[in-house]
């Protein structure tokens, strides 16, 4: 698969999120995103979707000197930040409630595009014309 992409012209492979998004608006590109980035980057242009689910998860953490007080103390911080809703209200806040959010109408939209899993990217680089993968 790496050999099939490093193959193709123009070149499959941009530089930033801002350059594979432009791509993605100019037509005839999938453009596979960090999670996060992608919810933001969707929550924000009505013009972008998110196929499927995720493809893995990735969790954050922050580093603390070996041996640091800090560590547990931070990480049990975290623990009842998660446990309060804290931190859902904050990424709600963040992600979806500001003012530049899309407001779309997904309940009442049909869509004919497929979960895309691991197994369909093989074909999604191999066939990027194929409208529907499945």
């Amino acid at each position: 698969m790496w050999r099939f992409m490093e193959s193709k012209t123009p070149n499959v492979f941009v530089q930033t999120y801002e350059e594979g998004v432009k791509r993605v608006l100019e037509g005839d590109y999938a453009f596979l995103m960090e999670s996060t980035m992608l919810d933001y980057a969707v929550q924000r242009d009505c013009n972008l979707t998110q196929i499927g689910g995720l493809l893995d998860s990735k969790g954050y953490g922050i580093a603390t000197p070996k041996g640091s007080p800090w560590r547990d103390k931070i990480s049990l911080a975290i623990l009842e930040l998660q446990e309060k809703g804290v931190i859902q209200i904050l990424y709600d806040k963040w992600w979806k409630n500001t003012g530049d959010v899309c407001n779309r109408d997904d309940k009442n939209k049909e869509s004919k595009a497929n979960a895309l899993g691991v197994e369909n990217i093989g074909e999604l680089l191999t066939n990027p014309m194929r409208t529907e993968i499945g």
